[in-house]
């Protein structure tokens, strides 16, 4: 029986290959394991710095108010708001992003002296950078203030609602001015043209005598109806008489005479003479005269009524602006927030150990890595020469 030894097994060096050509995982993990001052202390290292930079950060507070933009009362609002698919927040948000609510908001809490800032533009970037607006589902419009200081977080949310309420209201009174003025130059130019017509309906009738028409054609007509009456008559009496005297007899001639005065009077009275202001007209003219006269009042009728309309929309126009209320409702104002939005520490510090960990282990690899380069003589004559590449000397 051979008194021979056993062969030992030999391990390679971490990352070394086996004879096979394939790389030894448990000399790999045993190599790592030996390294675990180097991972304690890196991990140790960055999870510090991280865990005091979370604590570093600023607490964030958040304030918020809400508000409910009022829709249109008029009908074709109304009808429109059927189709539509969007309300009147998205007006309103975008009348708080406006420069002139953001100057107002500046202005009103004198941002730039608190904020230390000199210009506008800078103002204006830093209060959007703290501002958020959303429009819920149901129409109510949320705005949000960011800042670290609680207090300012509040007063910022609640000052858009005083410059919003500021800029309605101007906006509503500059619009009812505009229209109470318009409806009073319409007003003005109407009642001289109503004027006009006035005079123009005098001189009508003036120059026709017609004050009402119907009455005074019925009355011009009843004459002549009259007249014509009392000429037949006459002429059926005097036909009767000349059946036993003769042209020569008094009565005849008396009769005659009367006949020929009617006639006259009828005749003047369908060709018209001088007639006075209220009298029958003369038959002749009378559809003329009546015609002129319709015209004439029918001007007047309509400069009338467009008078007492734009009277009623012009009186209408400055009640409006009398009672000109705000186009939107406040719901909640802001309140002073008690608890912090941001950071939440308790993520931060468990990523901070996780990234920790991560860099642990990143070293323990650069470590080995270093140690199998610098192995190699090939490996090592390269790193000289790379620092000597970045040698001050």
């Amino acid at each position: 029986m051979s008194n021979t030894a056993p062969e030992q097994t030999v391990l390679p060096h971490a990352g070394e290959e086996l004879p096979g050509g394939s790389l030894d995982l448990i000399a790999v993990a045993i190599a790592m394991i030996a390294e675990w001052r180097t991972a304690l202390v890196t991990f140790v290292i960055v999870s510090a710095i991280c865990v005091g930079y979370v604590f570093t950060l600023k607490p964030q507070y958040v304030a918020t108010a809400t508000f409910l933009p009022q829709e249109g009362h008029s009908q074709a609002d109304a009808f429109a708001s059927i189709f539509s698919m969007r309300g009147p927040g998205g007006l309103y948000i975008g009348l708080l992003r406006s420069r002139s609510v953001q100057d107002d908001m500046i202005a009103r809490l004198d941002l730039k002296k608190l904020w230390n800032i000199s210009s506008s533009e800078s103002a204006r970037d830093q209060l959007a950078g703290k501002s958020s607006f959303t429009e819920n589902p149901d129409g109510i419009v949320t705005i949000s203030i960011r800042d670290s200081s609680a207090q300012e977080a509040a007063t910022i949310a609640n000052g858009y609602l005083e410059a919003l309420g500021a800029l309605d209201r101007r906006m509503g009174a500059d619009q009812t001015r505009r229209t109470r003025e318009f409806f009073e130059a319409e007003l003005a130019d109407e009642e001289a043209k109503l004027n006009k017509a006035d005079a123009d309906l005098e001189a009508t009738q003036r120059k026709t005598g017609i004050l009402q028409p119907e009455a005074q054609t019925g009355m011009g007509l009843s004459a002549i109806a009259g007249i014509r009456g009392q000429i037949t008559n006459l002429q059926v009496q005097l036909a009767a008489l000349l059946q036993s005297e003769t042209e020569s007899n008094p009565q005849v001639k008396a009769m005659r005479a009367s006949i020929a005065q009617l006639q006259v009077e009828e005749t003047e009275m369908e060709q018209g003479g001088k007639n006075p202001l209220g009298a029958a007209p003369a038959t002749e003219k009378l559809p003329a005269s009546n015609l002129d006269f319709t015209r004439a009042s029918r001007e007047v009728r309509y400069h009338d009524a467009l008078v007492n309309s734009l009277a009623n929309q012009f009186e209408n126009a400055h009640l409006s602006e009398d009672a000109a209320r705000s186009a939107f409702q406040e719901i909640d104002a802001a309140t002073i927030p008690e608890h912090k939005a941001w950071p939440p520490r308790k993520p931060f510090i468990m990523i901070s150990l996780v990234f920790g960990l991560f860099m642990g282990l990143l070293a323990i690899v650069v470590r080995l890595v270093g140690r199998r380069i610098m192995k190699d003589p090939k490996h090592r004559e390269n790193m000289q020469a790379l620092r000597a590449a970045f040698s001050l000397r």
